[in-house]
């Protein structure tokens, strides 16, 4: 990390630690899982997790983050690298209904909350252990739902999981049987008509949610959505196009698209 990278690093955890404690145990641990993930000896059976006091304006909440299992790359990710900024810039106006897909232990599902506190936000995570985290991590925030399942083409059980870092957790073989939760289901069940603005990093669950059974998607006005080889940019494209979207931006695998 570059000297510059690493001062403005340090400015953002002083911004948005509540406490000096917070402050410092942000500081350590990114060093101690850094130093392991670029030495190639993390044990991702440890979980090891600290609480952290944050704020952000006048919100103050808490984060329960595991210091060996990616949850501090993807923190860092969304609060201060701010990855999802650039796409919302598209955005007219405060979405009322959001679904995140793959919300893990809620970085994405708070960020937006903060962003937009009068929309409603739906959190949907297959991970049992993930869904633990998110459901303490939002409770500060009334407008989340947190669901246990996995986005999926059609209703029933897919098994899920692997021993990966947290947030490459995906459908496997050898996985965890988990509810498959289908987007109409999803918008039936919650009394939903309309989607402002989908997120989706699914871990490569995107090319069938996106090809088969999809015309929920006449339904959604926005999505931001990271892509997994072998799916990409032109597949996308493909599969969204007859419902009226158009690609806006696209930053590394991170695209976000928009009805014309």
């Amino acid at each position: 990390m570059s000297f510059k990278n690493y001062i403005s690093k340090l400015v953002f955890c002083n911004g948005i630690s509540n406490s000096f404690k917070t402050f410092t145990a942000l500081i350590i641990n990114s060093k101690r899982y850094s130093s392991r993930f670029k030495k190639n000896t993390l044990d991702l059976n440890n979980n090891e997790t600290f609480v952290y006091h944050l704020k952000s304006g006048k919100n103050k909440f808490k984060f329960y983050l595991r210091t060996f299992k990616g949850d501090i790359d993807i923190f860092y990710e969304v609060f201060w690298r701010k990855t999802y900024d650039r796409h919302l810039s598209f955005l007219k106006k405060e979405p009322v209904i959001i679904v995140d897909l793959g919300a893990h232990i809620g970085m994405t599902s708070v960020y937006l909350a903060l962003k937009y506190p009068h929309s409603k936000i739906y959190a949907i995570e297959a991970s049992s252990e993930n869904f633990e985290l998110l459901k303490v991590n939002t409770e500060a925030f009334k407008n989340i739902t947190c669901i246990h399942a996995a986005a999926y083409f059609e209703d029933g059980m897919i098994n899920f999981g692997n021993n990966e870092l947290s947030y490459n957790q995906m459908i496997s073989e050898n996985g965890d049987p988990v509810k498959a939760l289908s987007i109409e289901t999803l918008m039936r069940t919650h009394d939903l008509s309309h989607i402002d603005l989908i997120k989706i990093d699914i871990e490569g669950g995107e090319t069938e949610l996106l090809s088969r059974n999809n015309s929920w998607l006449k339904l959604v006005d926005h999505t931001i959505i990271e892509i997994h080889t072998p799916y990409t940019p032109s597949d996308l494209r493909d599969d969204i196009q007859p419902y009226g979207f158009e690609i806006k931006s696209e930053k590394d695998s991170v695209l976000f698209a928009a009805k014309k």
